[in-house]
């Protein structure tokens, strides 16, 4: 093993613990929605437990031969996983799904990996898309902004997270795709304790192409 692999092996549950301390003496220290623990829709205890999930996937990408962690994002909303991300073969994707599925405390797996490389300039591109989106949400009247989480790869904007309605979901979407560079929106947020994929390409791209299952 790397001496790379070992440090992150050992940086991991202590960046955790450190994490799950802070958001619980805020939580407890002020009384007031000052955290995504406190503030989500989602309990406590499921915040905590999502966020232990995707630590310990990501754990195990660190030990893997096979999986490249840096290349993957792991989203977990009450023990759903959503994989997202760019991989050298279907081999790796495959290992990284089989990874996850395998971790304590994880319900189901979807895979958006694809098989494909991404640059450095594509990389800052898609962590600038993802802080406007967020910041989209946040700033709407329609969504409650802090319950849905976002990454985005190659220019595709990924949501998850939980709305009260499809409405608020749709909004959700639309206020994604409304971000300069965006040029699909993905959305496995859950409504009603369902979260159905939702594929909405940009404006540019003719209507047909939107594919709604909810829609039907």
């Amino acid at each position: 093993m790397s001496d790379f692999k070992r440090a992150w092996i050992t940086i991991l549950p202590i960046g955790l613990l450190l994490l799950v301390s802070a958001c619980t003496s805020v939580a407890i220290g002020t009384g007031a929605v000052a955290t995504g623990m406190v503030a989500e829709r989602r309990g406590a205890g499921e915040f905590v437990e999502d966020i232990w999930v995707a630590w310990k996937i990501r754990g195990s990408y660190i030990e893997s031969d096979i999986v490249r962690v840096a290349n993957i994002n792991v989203s977990a909303y009450q023990g759903r996983v959503l994989l997202t991300g760019v991989a050298a073969s279907q081999g790796e994707i495959d290992e990284a799904v089989s990874l996850a599925k395998n971790t304590r405390g994880v319900l189901e797996v979807s895979s958006e990996i694809k098989v494909q490389s991404e640059t450095a300039k594509e990389l800052a591109n898609d962590l600038w898309i993802s802080a406007q989106v967020k910041s989209r949400l946040f700033s709407s009247d329609h969504v409650r902004g802090i319950d849905i989480h976002v990454e985005t790869t190659k220019g595709v904007v990924y949501l998850t997270g939980q709305a009260q309605s499809i409405v608020e979901r749709d909004q959700a979407i639309e206020s994604a795709k409304s971000v300069k560079g965006v040029v699909e929106v993905v959305s496995y947020i859950m409504v009603n304790n369902k979260a159905i994929p939702v594929y909405k390409k940009n404006s540019s791209t003719p209507k047909s192409d939107d594919q709604d299952p909810t829609a039907k």
